[in-house]
């Protein structure tokens, strides 16, 4: 607490002694050289802060410093200001001159011209030797305080603008040629101040993702608070890891111990325990400590932080963190029992993918591939057609969330087909599954029969052809064909050889292979002017009971040329 201010000022009046012939002037007392000494008035002060505290061992935090924390310059930001001091004047009005023997009036006025209360106010007014007699006085002077020597007028607090007037009256002695009297002011000025005793209030905050993925680091940051008025000192940051968790510390000064240098009740079970110490902490300031965990297991990664710094401030919080876990699979199933297509049918396929993780998919891409020259007879919808391949998007796929697609194929020829599923997603997850389909070929008969010439005469040559091709990938087998020739020809000569019974020609059952050709031709002799119609019929296993039939008809003139 400041000492008090006193701050007085005494002003003397000299009193003529010789009477004017005018009206008489007043005057005001002039102040007695070097008899008051100046007031001592206390000027705002400003407090040095205490030296910045820079910790090599940790990071500078990246927050802004509150108002009132000390600077890079060490200042506080915010100044301290005392409140204004008061200001209390005196004046004393009295005429310049007065005849002999007549009483002198004077005024003596105290006011606190300023906006501060002042205490105690107190007027002294001794009383000079060229005075006989005290006539009067108003208000009357404190006796109890006062002597035969001094006058004093007690008026105890004086608000901001008050004023006091006193009016005292004097008789000078018959000899006095002039009356030099003086009027003090006292008053008192002080400044009270509280200081609060208060404990050291550290806070601690941790910022922790709630779900992470295993085998994938992650950030945690603890923000250290001094929420108190005072500085922390010795502050101790303890966090307990559980050991599934790997662990590398982004701030410096992270130390590792073990159940013999912690405090009570402080270790995490089957953990690890790393350690921070912040040697002191000013009010408002704040520390940031950050470090990296990696889940090794699929458990909740479990961290506890203990606070503690000297004379009790303590603080405590924990975080738990998810950890998710991705995985994908695909199975592809196909024809029931993996059963040999028949010939001409469609195999028929399905795709089923899921997620077998905790961790949800996003952008699954489900591909199945197209055989060599296989052709697409059905698709799930959604389905993306490409030359070899079909392919479906699925936006997300929650964890054990499962979708299904199907598609069938169809084969050209016979033979082992392998088909392949295959899914991808956005972190690069993959699976496959591939499945070995059996197609059973099926031949595909046509053929052509072509009279050269379509035109000749009676006792001319021609001849007649017929190409039968298999078209399909399988052998085309017991290919038989009939011919009937018409009356009005002769048979010269058949190929393949063969015996005729009647106007009937049977060729014996032949194999046409997989996109191979047989040729049977006749050369025949015309006898006689007609129209001569071929008739043939062909015969085979992949033609069933369906025998393929058709004739074509020679025009043979009368005569020979």
């Amino acid at each position: 607490m400041r000492g008090f201010n006193l701050w007085g000022i005494g002003l003397a009046v000299a009193l003529g002694v010789m009477a004017s012939v005018f009206s008489p002037r007043w005057v005001s007392a002039q102040p007695e050289p070097k008899l008051l000494p100046p007031s001592i008035v206390a000027a705002p002060t400003v407090m040095e802060s205490p030296a910045q505290l820079e910790d090599p061992e940790l990071q500078p935090a990246q927050f802004t410093i509150p108002s009132g924390v000390p600077s890079s310059a060490g200042v506080f930001s915010r100044m301290i200001s005392d409140p204004p001091p008061p200001v209390v004047r005196i004046q004393v009005r009295v005429p310049a001159d007065a005849p002999p023997t007549e009483d002198i009036k004077y005024v003596i006025t105290v006011q606190n011209s300023s906006p501060a209360e002042a205490h105690s106010v107190t007027v002294r007014n001794p009383i000079p030797d060229s005075v006989e007699l005290v006539v009067k006085a108003e208000p009357e002077w404190d006796k109890a305080k006062s002597t035969a020597k001094e006058l004093v007028w007690t008026f105890g607090t004086l608000e901001s603008g008050k004023s006091k007037s006193i009016q005292l009256t004097l008789r000078p002695k018959k000899d006095a040629t002039e009356v030099k009297n003086l009027a003090y002011v006292h008053f008192e000025h002080g400044e009270a101040v509280t200081t609060k005793i208060n404990k050291p209030a550290v806070k601690v905050t941790k910022f922790a993702p709630k779900q992470t993925v295993r085998d994938e680091p992650f950030t945690v940051r603890l923000a250290v608070d001094n929420t108190g008025k005072v500085p922390a000192t010795k502050v101790r940051v303890v966090e307990n890891i559980p050991a599934s968790a790997e662990f590398v510390a982004m701030t410096k000064g992270a130390k590792r111990t073990d159940s013999r240098d912690a405090p009570a009740g402080t270790v995490a079970p089957n953990g690890q325990q790393w350690v921070w110490e912040i040697e002191k902490l000013m009010p408002g300031e704040r520390r940031v400590i950050e470090y990296r965990l990696t889940a090794r297991e699929t458990k909740d990664v479990f961290v506890l932080t203990n606070l503690a710094g000297e004379k009790g401030a303590t603080d405590k919080t924990e975080a738990r963190t998810l950890v998710l876990v991705p995985g994908i699979a695909v199975v592809l199933t196909g024809p029931p029992g993996n059963a040999p297509v028949n010939p001409g049918e469609t195999a028929k396929y399905e795709v089923t993918v899921k997620n077998t993780g905790t961790l949800a998919s996003t952008n699954a891409r489900v591909t199945a591939t197209i055989p060599t020259g296989c052709r697409v007879t059905m698709k799930t919808e959604g389905g993306q057609l490409y030359r070899d391949a079909i392919q479906w998007v699925v936006p997300r796929l929650e964890g054990g969330e499962a979708r299904t697609f199907r598609f069938g194929v169809k084969a050209p020829t016979g033979g082992r087909r392998i088909v392949v599923a295959s899914v991808s997603d956005a972190r690069g997850q993959r699976a496959a599954e591939e499945l070995a389909t059996v197609f059973q070929g099926t031949a595909s008969l046509v053929w052509e029969s072509v009279p050269n010439p379509v035109s000749l005469a009676v006792g001319k040559q021609g001849i007649f052809t017929v190409k039968v091709r298999n078209a399909g990938g399988e052998a085309a087998k017991n290919v038989r064909v009939e011919i009937d020739l018409p009356d009005a020809v002769n048979l010269v000569q058949a190929s393949p050889n063969v015996r005729p019974v009647g106007n009937k020609l049977a060729f014996n059952p032949e194999i046409v292979p997989a996109y191979g050709e047989m040729s049977y031709t006749i050369t025949y002799e015309a006898r006689q002017a007609a129209q001569a119609w071929f008739k043939l019929k062909m015969t085979a296993d992949c033609l069933g009971d369906r025998p393929m039939e058709t004739q074509k008809a020679v025009e043979i003139n009368g005569g020979s040329r």
